[in-house]
């Protein structure tokens, strides 16, 4: 009887580790700023105001704690040539990643991952994007 019991508790134990994820906010924020901030290149959805598409370089600085800090995106026409910036605030709660923009707009993103070299989630509006540690245009 013990030895079922003794079996059924690791059993229990090892279901409950490989379920649980171990990674914190702050692991997912450093993945994202790195130590002394990151940036990340690609579509990240922005548009000038003619609807002609920008290719975006947005950049993770960690506040006092990895889990939020500052940055800003700076879009870029296909030919390279600059669009535009916009600095934000943000932050990693739980499974969703927030931007506040300084002109007051804010951008939700859900369902994401960070690797060394990729960055890539979901909008609030379901549209999905994908940006990586090296610049690919």
């Amino acid at each position: 009887m013990r030895t079922k019991f003794l079996s059924f508790l690791f059993v229990s134990l090892v279901g409950l580790v490989s379920l649980t994820s171990c990674e914190t906010d702050e692991d997912v924020g450093y993945g994202l700023s790195g130590a002394f901030g990151k940036s990340w290149y690609g579509d990240f959805g922005a548009i000038d105001r003619f609807g002609y598409p920008l290719y975006s370089e947005i950049t993770f600085m960690a506040g006092s704690s990895n889990d939020h800090g500052t940055g800003w995106e700076r879009t870029y026409y296909e030919n390279g040539t600059p669009c535009d910036d916009r600095r934000f605030d943000w932050e990693v709660s739980g499974l969703d990643l927030y931007l506040f923009f300084d002109d007051r707009t804010s951008l939700y993103i859900t369902d994401y991952s960070v690797t060394p070299d990729m960055f890539k989630g979901v909008f609030e509006n379901g549209v999905p994007f994908v940006l990586y540690l090296e610049r690919r245009w």
